[in-house]
């Protein structure tokens, strides 16, 4: 069975390649969509119902230790929703976000293992390391 520290590695991994150097917007919108791409591929499996749950207890554990994620919503059809934190933090960098989403992903994950054997693990691991952040414009022009 895979332990925390395995989620933690596929997070970290994830954060090092989409996460890096992003504004607090650009980090919450790519945070909303690894969310949403993990909860798409659980649902399936689990429904709305039983990962509302999971998400919920998981945003409870995370506002005690991050208060800044407090405002974090839970919607049924698509997972975690940053809109009231997104006009809290506005373009202000916080020191503690990209720790915060962290573990976020990695205490959701690591729900999910126990949950369900780590029979979602391998899928949810792939989801999370598809996502990747809109290219800039820069890139665009690049490419």
């Amino acid at each position: 069975m895979l332990d925390a520290t395995g989620h933690a590695n596929r997070v970290d991994a994830w954060l090092r390649r989409s996460g890096k150097s992003r504004s607090p917007e650009a980090l919450l919108q790519l945070f909303e969509s690894a969310f949403g791409a993990l909860w798409a591929r659980a649902t399936n499996t689990l429904g709305e119902v039983t990962l509302t749950a999971i998400a919920e207890r998981v945003l409870y554990e995370a506002s005690e230790k991050f208060p800044l994620l407090s405002s974090l919503e839970v919607e049924p059809t698509r997972g975690i929703q940053c809109r009231a934190l997104r006009a809290q933090i506005g373009s202000a960098p916080d020191p503690r976000l990209n720790e915060a989403i962290r573990f976020v992903l990695v205490e959701f994950l690591t729900v999910l293992g126990h949950l369900t054997a780590e029979i979602l693990t391998p899928e949810l691991h792939s989801e999370l390391a598809n996502v990747a952040p809109p290219k800039t414009r820069a890139e665009i022009k690049a490419s």
